[in-house]
């Protein structure tokens, strides 16, 4: 039995199944990074301590599933008995409770959207637990974290409540999905820190091309111009962090991980190797117009410049941690010229 594991789950020259010890330094590092960068902020010390906390506790359901090994036990355990997977649902509007109460944000609306916001799609998506395609329940479910997250429709509750580095329902939304796809069992989402020289190369690539396209488009419209300001070393670093951890990986693990991947494997019956095309171009013209209802057309252009990238690296790849490459890299590349 050990052999027969040990061949499904590579070890590392530690002994450790293959991607545990680089998830287990990401979510440290993601910590550090996020208790340097909070710590010149001024707040009182149990907003500070709930501030942490609550990172530490979303941080580490962020990276930990990076570890195949330990997201299919995961998924096991919560497909052979749903009650395991309850508590681990009932987690986020805890969370959000705790914090919202130590920093004196809480309220009925508050607490009822964060509950929403776990129990809609997770209902939508247990429904159909037992079939093995895509349905239009997965659909429902999917939309309402899209709709909800893209046109900013929940609370702006963000860690730490003073100064914001990120918003609470955003990081909450990648251990969320992630435990929804354990327990709709739903292959092909490709949540792995383990991504090769190819696979860096066409993300980097897709996603300067990117960031190229929108500073093209910011300079014509006059949105932004450039700066002789060079950006800092720590700086960039926190802008690099921010921008794959709290935008980049929580937006592609929606839309490609579970939109684009679902939409592709529901049209593949009908329409074989197209489908896979059908669904990037399907959730990108989605996206930008999302993006055209908060930014008018030049969001949607936006929209549709990251989301082609995105998706045309999750396409070639089938990782959604390499799609989070390409959407982080095209909007630090803006950070870096314009020093927006």
């Amino acid at each position: 039995m050990s052999r027969e594991r040990d061949e499904r789950y590579p070890t590392d020259g530690f002994g450790l199944p293959e991607g545990l010890l680089a998830a287990m330094v990401g979510c440290l590092l993601l910590v550090g990074v996020f208790a340097f960068a909070s710590s010149a902020t001024p707040m009182p010390p149990a907003e500070r301590w709930a501030a942490l906390t609550g990172f530490a506790l979303l941080a580490a359901g962020a990276t930990l599933p990076g570890c195949a090994a330990l997201y299919d036990a995961l998924g096991r355990v919560v497909r052979r008995d749903l009650r395991a997977g309850l508590p681990l649902l009932a987690l986020l509007p805890a969370l959000y409770l705790a914090y919202a109460v130590a920093v004196r944000e809480l309220n009925l609306t508050g607490l009822i959207a964060a509950c929403c916001f776990a129990g809609v799609p997770a209902l939508a998506l247990i429904f159909t637990k037992e079939s093995r395609q895509p349905t239009v329940f997965d659909a429902v479910g999917l939309g309402y974290l899209a709709v909800s997250l893209g046109l900013g429709l929940l609370p702006k509750l963000t860690l730490p409540q003073q100064g914001g580095l990120v918003g609470f329902f955003q990081l909450a939304s990648v251990p969320l999905l992630l435990l929804l796809f354990a327990l709709r069992g739903w292959p092909g989402v490709g949540f792995t820190w383990h991504l090769s020289g190819r696979e860096l190369r066409d993300a980097g690539l897709s996603g300067l091309g990117a960031g190229a396209v929108l500073l093209a488009l910011g300079l014509a419209t006059g949105v932004f111009g450039l700066t002789a300001r060079t950006p800092t070393a720590g700086g960039l670093i926190l802008t690099a962090v921010s921008s794959y951890f709290f935008t980049a990986l929580p937006t592609e693990l929606l839309l490609r991980g579970g939109i684009q991947n679902g939409l592709a494997r529901a049209l593949a019956p009908t329409m074989g190797a197209t489908a896979a095309w059908v669904a990037l171009v399907v959730t990108t013209v989605g996206w930008a117009a999302l993006g055209m209802l908060k930014g008018g057309w030049l969001g949607a252009l936006f929209g549709l410049t990251i989301g082609a990238a995105a998706g045309w690296t999750f396409l070639r790849t089938g990782k959604v941690t390499a799609a989070a490459v390409a959407h982080a890299l095209s909007a630090l590349s803006l950070d870096i010229l314009t020093n927006l």
